[in-house]
């Protein structure tokens, strides 16, 4: 049972070492606009899947209302996102075209370090890798719910 305990926390501290380095990553490049990791999920998801509602973007990026509704004041205060709609209680949201040139420079950005943190992957890898991190991803959110 000991190495089980042992495989845990160096599982946990290697999830945790490598999400704080992407974020990392990601708030040097989102420096120069004035932007954190905090908002370029907001804007990558809005630059793929195109105009939504607040709740919709919620959903999609997996967190709570409140941290969208900071985002979004954050990006619509920067330019980088837009309201669509008149009422001042239900709009949808969307990039501006500030906010797409940033969304499509953070795309490039990522794409070129995935392909670099993969490069000494055969294509089978790779397809594994998606796979069991899925399936784990599926089991902690099952552990969740004990």
């Amino acid at each position: 049972m000991e190495r089980m305990t042992f495989f845990n926390y160096d599982l946990g501290k290697l999830i945790q070492c490598f999400d704080k380095h992407m974020r990392k990553v990601q708030d040097c490049m989102l420096a120069k606009f004035e932007l954190t990791h905090f908002h370029a999920w907001y804007l990558a998801n809005l630059h793929r899947f195109g105009e939504m509602n607040m709740t919709d973007l919620t959903n999609r990026i997996g967190v709570d209302k409140a941290n969208t509704t900071r985002a979004v004041k954050d990006l619509m205060n920067k330019g980088y996102i837009e309201k669509v709609g008149t009422s001042e209680r239900k709009y949808n949201i969307k990039l501006s075209e500030k906010g797409r040139l940033v969304a499509c420079t953070f795309k490039e950005h990522i794409d070129k370090m995935m392909k670099k943190s993969f490069k000494y992957f055969t294509d089978e890898e790779k397809k594994t890798f998606f796979e069991l991190l899925n399936k784990l991803s599926k089991g902690v959110k099952d552990a969740g719910n004990i």
